[in-house]
C-alpha cells in the first residue's frame, strides 16, 4: 500500500472566533501542504484570552504554510479584557509561512518584555501581508505591531496606524530579518519615552539582512530616541520613492542611520522635527542619496536641520532647502564626518547652509 499524499485544502471559516482556531489547527495538521482559510465576509473575530501553550497568542502557532483571505474581516482583542496576547506567532525553525490578505488586526497587546504586539516571526519563518491594516497594537519591548526575529517579512499595500511599543525599538515594526515594504502607509506610530526607543515606525538592526522601503508614506510617527520614522543600523537599507513627512524624534526627526543607507528616486524628507540634531536625517553611518529632496525640516535646540552628518555622506542630484535650526548650520552640519556633493543644491536654510562645519563641506555655499 502506498500512502496517498495530502493535498492543499481551502477551508471556509465561519464567523466565530472558535472556528478560526479550529481552522488553523486543521491547516497545521498537514505541515507539508499549503492551506487557504477563507474568513467570513466583514466578520469581526473578537478574542478575550490567549489559548493554552506557547506563543502568547489568541490563535494557534503557525507551523505550516497557511494563507488567510480576510474578505474585509477583522481580528481583534476585546477592549474590555485585561488579558494580553498577540494574534499570530511563527515559532523559529518550523515550516511557518503565513500570508494575510484583506484583513485588519487591531488592539493586540503583549506586555512585560514581550515583542511583537500582533505578529511575531521567528528565525527562518516567512510572513507576507497584502492589504492588511494593523492599528492600535502594543508591545512591551519592541515591535508594536510586528517583530521580525531573523525571519522574512514582506508587506504590500498595507496600513499601520497608532501602534506603539512601551520600551525597545520600532513603534510599528522591529526587524532583524529581511524586510520589504511596498506601497504602504505608516501614521502616528510611536516608541516610548526612553533613551533606546528608536524608530517611531520602523527599526531595522542586522549585520546582513536587508531593509527595502518602496513607494510608501511615513507621517506623524514619533520616537523619543533616534529616528522619528525610520531607524537603520544594518549593512543594507534602501528607501525608494518614499514620502517621509512630519515625523518627530529627539535625534533624526525623519531618519536616523547608523548603518548603510541609500535613498533614491524622488524620495522626499519634508517637515520633520528633531530636538537636538538631524531634523531630516541624522547620519552616523554611510549615507548615499540620489534624487532626494530634504526640505523644510527643523531642529529646535541644535543644528543640522536638513542633515547632521558624523559619518560618510555622498549626496547625488539632491536638494537641501528651507530647513531651520536653533543654531547654524541649518542645512547640512558636518561634524567630523566626510561629505561629497555631486550636482546637489544646498540653499535657503536658516541660519546658514553648511558653515560652520568641521571639516568644511566643499562646494557648499555659506
Amino acid at each position: 500500500m502506498v500512502a496517498t499524499p495530502a493535498h492543499a485544502a481551502t477551508i471556509d471559516v465561519a464567523c466565530s472566533p472558535a472556528a478560526l482556531i479550529r481552522a488553523i489547527a486543521t491547516a497545521n495538521s498537514t505541515p507539508t501542504t499549503s492551506d487557504t482559510l477563507d474568513l467570513a465576509h466583514d466578520c469581526t473575530y473578537t478574542y478575550t484570552e490567549r489559548i493554552a501553550g506557547p506563543g502568547q497568542a489568541a490563535l494557534p502557532q503557525i507551523t505550516s504554510p497557511i494563507s488567510i483571505n480576510g474578505h474585509h474581516a477583522t481580528i481583534t482583542r476585546d477592549g474590555n479584557t485585561d488579558n494580553e496576547f498577540r494574534f499570530f506567532n511563527l515559532p523559529p525553525t518550523t515550516a511557518a509561512n503565513l500570508t494575510l490578505r484583506d484583513l485588519a488586526l487591531t488592539n493586540a497587546t503583549v506586555g512585560g518584555g514581550a515583542q511583537g504586539g500582533a505578529i511575531q516571526l521567528g528565525f527562518g519563518t516567512v510572513a507576507s501581508l497584502v492589504d492588511v491594516q494593523l492599528t492600535g497594537n502594543t508591545s512591551g519591548n519592541g515591535g508594536g505591531a510586528i517583530i521580525n526575529n531573523n525571519g522574512t517579512l514582506r508587506i504590500a499595500s498595507s496600513y499601520f496606524k497608532d501602534n506603539n511599543t512601551e520600551a525597545g525599538q520600532g513603534g510599528a515594526i522591529s526587524s532583524s530579518g529581511a524586510t520589504r515594504v511596498e506601497g504602504s502607509v505608516f501614521v502616528n506610530n510611536s516608541t516610548s519615552p526612553i533613551a533606546d526607543g528608536n524608530g517611531g515606525a520602523i527599526a531595522h538592526t542586522s549585520l546582513s539582512a536587508p531593509l527595502a522601503l518602496t513607494a510608501s508614506i511615513f507621517t506623524g510617527n514619533e520616537s523619543q530616541g533616534l529616528g522619528g520614522a525610520i531607524y537603520n543600523n544594518s549593512s543594507s537599507a534602501t528607501i525608494t520613492n518614499c514620502q517621509i513627512r512630519s515625523n518627530n524624534a529627539r535625534t533624526g526627526g525623519g531618519i536616523a542611520n547608523f548603518g548603510t543607507l541609500t535613498t533614491n528616486v524622488r524620495t522626499t524628507i519634508r517637515g520633520n522635527t528633531a530636538s537636538f540634531s538631524g531634523g531630516g536625517i541624522y547620519n552616523f553611518g554611510t549615507l548615499n542619496t540620489r534624487n532626494t529632496f530634504i526640505d523644510a525640516n527643523a531642529v529646535t535646540q541644535g543644528t543640522g536641520a536638513g542633515i547632521h552628518n558624523q559619518g560618510d555622506a555622498t549626496l547625488n542630484d539632491s536638494r537641501i532647502t528651507g530647513n531651520t535650526a536653533a543654531f547654524g548650520p541649518a542645512g547640512l552640519h558636518n561634524e567630523g564626518g566626510s561629505v561629497t556633493l555631486n550636482h546637489t543644491t544646498i540653499k535657503n536654510n536658516n541660519p546658514g547652509n553648511c558653515d560652520p562645519s568641521n571639516p568644511a563641506v566643499s562646494a557648499c555655499t555659506r
